[in-house]
């Protein structure tokens, strides 16, 4: 247990208040104070924002064909930063056009069941923006490695974008087996043959994942049908459709270069480098050795750590940004793009006083979620901002053996929801704040993490001053809506169909109106062919660094006097599946966090969670309550699945390999068809919070 989580029990957390304790000091380093809030737009889609990338039609007959140049680029963000921020991104060249870079570009949509074929074509410079620390698998190699991965498509496994499928422009991984023959370049295939939503690309190379995808490689891919667009022609969804890429970054001071600095300038983004062990006096993290776990090699001077979290809010590219609406329905497509930070999403009336605060007395209006990562959910939920709640059971010995959490529309990194909002009766000239008061990390917090309006001031500590209401760091105060007249008429009273049947417990509505959304195919624990005891795990690294591992229910290790379950993820497949088996996985949170664990190939369905006693675990679990039900927005499909510490959340899946007419050779890896599972907090993953999926 880190001393993050330590800290924390020790104050007896009870839902958001350990939000308002006084802030320790800052380890990591401070974006440029005074960044203003809410003076730039929200980018929306096109040339002059995030650009859409035009397919040929005609290449590939039946297809879409794309081009995707993957370059470095700067671009100016936000006017108060002092310059500038370099990045690595995706940018379309398809018809031969000079590359257009902007960040999260290249965004790709597509329709159900007719084929994009992608190239990615390499030439980004030898050397990383951000610190690569080689002692992590794989970033020993090139630093300009990458591999494209459809985050939630189904694809054949040489498209999957796995990590030993990284290519650089003059070699490439085991695993990489669509090569176009040129060095730098690689094809992948995307059959489309799910149903609306939206999935998205990025990178996934083996030992550099979560730098790539901070420095900016990824973007969106929204798949379309006709069932949405039947959903559309009828006035039941809005065809106002907003994308919402919420992310959070640092950004370089001329201070932090002043400090030796290397990897940036003032502008560019920071990325960690030191393992702040809790020896230290503003240590973040439990060292092996200050806890009498030897470590076979002292600290790396240029180090990864275990997780992520940066003091400024960016929502599709735009720092802080202010959104137009009219007195009408819109359509969110929401997803959470952060490295480690959980997003509790609530819509408030913005202060009297301050119209960059929000009056947490005054929630706007609801969020009705249609759908998830993997697609409209089979009923809509409606989402009213209630309190955040979150409480502890320990045991005699003060470790934590139950949890129990109410929250708003919470997104892990890697989820995704399809939320609804009207803003019909909303008077003209209001302006509302999308908020977050979700602890980082996740559920337990730090308040060192949190970065709110008038916050303490750090500068005794070598910090930041206190945040000044209208500025940034803020990690709270996300974006803001402000409403104008309507043009042209008003929605069909059709639209309001799916917020009356969230909302009433009418059986009549329900019967008017319910199979608006796809019925949900259930799949059958009585046709599962096995039941797995999987765990998530944490101990320490050769360095005495905190590591993430995943592993089954045997034990693997006893050396530091405890029983430790996890695998490394190069060592043997565990998770070997036949081809369209169906199995229950049981996974059990022997750690003090949050994982959101994402599945390549499969949809799953969440049958339940269930608390269970964490230091009494050996293999065989001691359930300490009933198991209960997913919560009603996990009532369908997920690709990403929250599991909570001290649980055993437990799910299904059919483990079917997509239908391509082409044949599909066996890894020269795993000999059989390679996924993987892991968890999507990025540093979790790279270290080493991954393991084979292998379907043979």
């Amino acid at each position: 247990m880190s001393t993050r989580r330590s800290f924390l029990k020790m104050v007896a957390l009870a839902g958001g208040s350990a939000l308002v304790l006084p802030k320790l000091a800052w380890p990591f380093a401070q974006s440029p104070t005074r960044i203003r809030k809410f003076i730039v737009p929200l980018q929306g889609l096109g040339p002059t924002g995030i650009p859409v990338a035009t397919p040929d039609a005609t290449t590939f007959p039946g297809e879409d064909y794309y081009q995707i140049h993957v370059g470095e680029f700067t671009q100016m963000m936000h006017p108060d930063l002092p310059g500038p921020t370099k990045f690595w991104g995706y940018a379309d060249i398809t018809n031969g056009q000079t590359p257009n870079h902007r960040y999260l570009g290249g965004v790709i949509v597509a329709q159900q069941n007719r084929p994009v074929r992608l190239k990615a074509i390499n030439q980004l410079p030898p050397v990383h923006p951000l610190p690569v620390d080689t002692t992590i698998m794989g970033a020993e190699f090139e630093q300009n490695r990458i591999c494209v991965h459809l985050h939630g498509g189904l694809v054949p496994w040489t498209s999957d974008g796995g990590p030993f499928a990284w290519f650089s422009p003059t070699s490439n991984g085991i695993s990489f087996l669509n090569g176009t023959g040129v060095p730098g370049e690689a094809v992948y295939r995307y059959p489309n043959s799910q149903s609306a939503r939206l999935v998205w690309y990025h990178d996934h190379a083996l030992g550099i994942t979560r730098l790539n995808a901070y420095a900016g490689i990824a973007s969106a891919y929204i798949i379309r049908d006709d069932f949405e667009a039947s959903l559309i022609k009828n006035h039941i969804i809005p065809s106002y459709e907003v994308p919402l890429v919420i992310q959070d970054k640092t950004f370089v001071s001329q201070a932090e270069v002043d400090k030796g600095y290397i990897w940036g300038k003032p502008g560019d983004l920071w990325y960690p480098h030191e393992y702040e062990k809790s020896s230290d006096p503003t240590g973040r993290w439990d060292y092996g050795p200050d806890l009498g776990v030897p470590a076979k090699n002292p600290l790396p001077d240029l180090s990864t750590v275990p997780e992520y979290f940066s003091d400024t809010s960016v929502v599709n590219g735009s720092l802080y940004p202010y959104l137009p609406v009219e007195q009408r329905h819109y359509r969110f497509r929401i997803l959470n793009g952060s490295q480690a930070r959980f997003y509790n999403l609530q819509l408030y009336y913005a202060s009297s006083r301050d119209s960059g605060e929000p009056n947490i007395n005054q929630p706007g209006p609801r969020f009705i979620q249609i759908g998830n990562e993997a697609g409209f959910i089979p009923f809509p939920v409606a989402l009213n901002n209630p309190p955040m709640q979150f409480s502890v059971q320990n045991d005699a010995n003060g470790n934590p053996i139950a949890s129990t959490l109410k929250y708003t529309l919470l997104l892990a990194p890697a989820e995704r929801a399809d939320v609804i909002i009207d803003f019909s009766h909303v008077p003209v000239g209001a302006k509302l704040i999308l908020y977050n008061d979700a602890p980082a990390p996740f559920p337990e917090g730090d308040p060192r993490n949190d970065y709110f309006t008038n916050d303490s001031d750090q500068t005794p500590f070598g910090g930041a001053p206190s945040t000044p209401p209208g500025f940034g760091p803020n990690t709270r105060t996300l974006m803001q809506f402000q409403v104008v007249p309507r043009v042209g008429p008003a929605d069909p009273s059709s639209m309001n169909l799916l917020e009356a049947l969230a909302v009433s417990a009418d059986g009549q509505i329900g019967q008017l109106v319910n199979g608006l959304l796809p019925k949900l195919d259930l799949l059958e624990v009585r046709k599962a062919v096995r039941v797995r005891d999987l765990t998530l795990n944490e101990t320490f690294d050769d360095y005495g660094r905190l590591i993430q591992l995943l592993g089954t229910n045997q034990v693997q290790d006893t050396s530091n006097g405890q029983l430790e379950f996890g695998r490394a993820y190069d060592s043997e497949p565990t998770e070997v599946v036949h081809q369209g088996a169906t199995e229950v996985w049981r996974i059990f949170n022997l750690t003090g966090d949050t994982h959101p664990m994402h599945f390549h190939l499969v949809n799953v369905q969440v049958l339940s969670r269930q608390p269970f006693n964490v230091p009494a675990y050996d293999g065989v679990p001691q359930f300490t309550d009933k198991p209960r039900l997913p919560d009603p927005n996990e009532l369908g499909w997920k690709e990403t699945v929250r599991m909570n510490p001290g649980e055993c959340t437990t799910i299904i899946a059919r483990f079917d390999l997509p239908k391509v007419p082409y044949s599909v050779p066996t890894s020269p890896r795993t000999g059989g068809h390679e996924y993987v599972w892991h968890c999507h907090i990025l540093e979790h993953e790279e270290h080493d919070m991954m393991r084979p999926l292998v379907v043979k």
